[in-house]
């Protein structure tokens, strides 16, 4: 007969309470994920409304631009017209000063954004009304409106401002930069603040006939950004290319004044950056973050306007903007979350509740069965199926604990081996792509020895036989000094005095090519060493020269820089039982990477307009030391004048695919197959020295013997 465990209240209890618990960390877990991503949300939409609004700006400010490049351009077609009605006059036959003081009274009459216009003609040209030397017929409007035309003589000064001689030296219409004057020709004289647009304009024989000037009144400009830019808040500003305020609302006698921008509260910096990004963008608006120098946080909308390269600013404060944004943001997340935080904990608790009535049973018998208690071991000294229940579910949970210990030190175990075999196979590939190479290059080098070997042992031949014909040649000019007439002039055809000079001296230029292409060949195959795969005794100056003779294109002199200097201090080394092969190719990285070094150092320098010239000096010796102090190390030292290396890459040099060059440049591969090659293949020493900015020098130390007993190298 089977006997159950009494469950006890208080037990149910604290399970119950277990899973509320859970329950509890569930509702916050997933509340705590949808706020996060309702925060983002909220985010993102935030940052969209902040570019609606910033778009919303700028279209205020492009609508007030054209608005304002439109009035520019009638204000520009009116003067033109004027310029071409007294064109027409001249070449009618017009040279009547009152007529063009009535075609100018009439004119400005009709234009009612000019405050003046007027025109002279060159005094030492005088084409329109030759009567007058300084003739300068004008139209002047007062501050009641009535216009006032007048002709006669008039300053010769006014014939040197640049209202006269800017437009003749542009040859084309030009805005001038407002100024402040005195109008004298008024009764009584009145201060005036204006800008003018001034052209020339020219008969059918492009000759200068006058220059014409429209002046306009800042009050006009003023006035017309007098609105509020966007939300019944911010202001316009007009400002010159040269800086100086045209239309400033907040105080429009700064205008009159014609005070520079760049002197208000601390703008002087926020108008070096407009004037940056208009030279330096293709487009010629944008909007600007600014604080002033009360702290207020301000947006600055900038366009320059087409006509006379002015700037038209649009100032509103921060808050205008981002206020109700923000207000509008925090109100609709925090409503989101109440609503979610709802959600939630109504479809939490229900599934808590599910949960609890389905894994309750559970819970409590492995409550029963877990309890270290006599309960527990008298379930499991019975002979029943309880007891045999109970010792199997605390022998489960012993090798559970067991497998997970050792499941853990598996996976340790196999991560390592992981980055081993990863590491073992980049540098397999490494190691196979060299050898490849050094296939190549050898076999390369093998096909290219035949036929120039044919060349050069043939050469002596040719050029023996060369002589023995030019001594045929001189025997016969000896012997027959008056040859035929037909010989005569074949010699004079082929220029044989030319040919016989020349030909000893390309002959002797193909001695010294075959000779270099051999050099070459040979420096190739010691390079490759493809037929020394083992060791051998070498001599490490060849192995070094070989290298050097491959990378000579990269020391020679471009018409960009100098040639890189190369110092040799070879010491008297023995002969080296080494892989040259492999050895060479640590030569080869190494090099390569102090010729980057001294490339990137130059560019630096030119940046900085210095003086540098690239060095590089190789230095080898006989050492006494290492882990043996009684074996002789070959040591060959490295330096360049280089860039440097931080000291924070220092320790990382030789770590497989760590590299500072930029991405595609460098492998990271090349110091960590150099590191293999020295450390581990020939038991030696691979070190770097370097401080930035000074240089770097690798020193390579290896044993020079490996298999010999020591007795042969005493």
């Amino acid at each position: 007969m089977q006997e159950t465990a009494p469950k006890s209240s208080p037990r149910r209890r604290g399970n119950i309470s277990t899973v509320k618990s859970i329950g509890s960390r569930l509702f916050v877990s997933v509340l705590g994920g949808t706020l996060v991503g309702l925060g983002c949300a909220s985010y993102f939409f935030y940052q969209e409304l902040i570019k609606q609004a910033r778009a919303e700006l700028m279209a205020s400010l492009e609508v007030k631009a054209q608005n304002l490049e439109g009035s520019l351009n009638s204000f520009e077609n009116s003067a033109k017209l004027v310029a071409d009605a007294a064109t027409t006059l001249y070449e009618a036959g017009e040279r009547r000063e009152q007529v063009y003081v009535n075609l100018i009274g009439r004119s400005l009459k009709t234009l009612p954004l000019g405050t003046g216009l007027g025109f002279g003609q060159p005094p030492q040209k005088r084409l329109i009304i030759p009567g007058r030397k300084y003739a300068y017929p004008f139209a002047i409007r007062g501050k009641d409106g009535k216009v006032t035309a007048k002709g006669g003589e008039s300053s010769p000064d006014d014939y040197q401002e640049i209202y006269f001689t800017e437009p003749i030296k542009a040859g084309k219409p030009i805005w001038l930069e407002p100024i402040s004057y005195l109008e004298t020709t008024v009764d009584p004289p009145e201060q005036t603040v204006s800008t003018s647009y001034s052209l020339p304009f020219y008969n059918q024989k492009k000759e200068l006939l006058g220059v014409l000037a429209q002046d306009l009144e800042l009050g006009f400009l003023s006035d017309k950004l007098s609105k509020p830019v966007m939300r019944e808040n911010g202001y316009f500003v007009l400002v010159s290319a040269k800086g100086n305020l045209i239309a400033y609302p907040p105080n429009s006698g700064l205008a009159l004044k014609l005070k520079p921008f760049p002197q208000i509260s601390n703008y002087s910096q926020l108008w070096q950056q407009i004037q940056k990004n208009i030279q330096s963008k293709t487009t010629n608006s944008g909007i600007i973050s600014w604080q002033n120098a009360e702290g207020k946080r301000e947006f600055w909308a900038y366009r320059k306007i087409s006509n006379n390269n002015w700037v038209l600013l649009a100032s509103v404060p921060k808050w205008v903007i981002i206020g109700p944004l923000l207000q509008f943001t925090l109100i609709g997340t925090l409503l989101a979350a109440l609503g979610a935080s709802l959600v939630l904990a109504v479809v939490v608790a229900l599934f808590v509740k599910r949960l609890n009535q389905r894994l309750q049973p559970i819970m409590d018998e492995c409550s029963l069965l877990a309890e270290a208690s006599p309960k527990s071991e008298e379930l499991m000294s019975r002979e029943d199926e309880i007891g045999q229940l109970t010792i199997s579910f605390y022998n489960l949970l012993g090798q559970v604990t067991v497998n997970e210990k050792r499941l853990r030190k598996e996976m340790d175990k196999s991560a390592k081996a992981y980055q081993a075999l990863k590491q073992a196979q980049a540098q397999l590939i490494q190691t196979e792509k060299m050898s490849g190479l050094g296939q190549l290059v050898a076999g390369v080098a093998h096909e290219i020895n035949n036929p120039i070997n044919f060349i050069y042992g043939n050469l002596p031949h040719a050029s023996n036989y060369t002589q023995d014909l030019i001594r045929l040649i001189e025997l016969y000019q000896r012997k027959y000094p008056q040859p035929d007439p037909e010989i005569e002039d074949l010699t004079e055809e082929i220029e044989l005095d030319f040919l016989v000079e020349d030909l000893e001296k390309m002959l002797t230029s193909i001695s010294m090519g075959a000779n270099r292409i051999r050099e070459i060949v040979l420096s190739l195959r010691n390079f490759s060493r493809f037929d020394e795969a083992d060791m051998k005794d070498v001599n490490i100056h060849e192995g070094i020269d070989s290298t050097l003779l491959i990378l000579q294109n990269k020391f020679k002199a471009t018409p960009t820089h100098s040639a890189i200097e190369l110092v040799k201090e070879y010491g008297n080394l023995p002969l080296v039982e080494c892989y040259a092969g492999q050895l060479n190719q640590v030569f080869m990285n190494i090099l390569s990477n102090a010729i980057d070094a001294m490339e990137k150092a130059r560019c630096n320098a030119e940046e900085r307009r210095e003086n540098f010239t690239p060095t590089l000096t190789i230095h080898t010796e006989v050492k006494m030391g290492g882990s043996d102090s009684s074996q002789p190390r070959a040591a060959i030292r490295i330096k360049d004048n280089g860039c440097g290396i931080p000291a924070e890459h220092q320790g990382k040099l030789f770590d497989p695919f760590f590299t500072t060059k930029p991405v595609g440049k460098g492998t990271g591969l090349g110091l960590s197959i150099c590191y293999q090659i020295v450390v581990e293949k020939h038991k030696g020493e691979l070190k770097c020295v370097s401080e930035l900015g000074e240089g770097t020098e690798f020193i390579i130390e290896i044993p020079i013997y490996q298999t010999k007993p020591m007795s042969k190298i005493l």
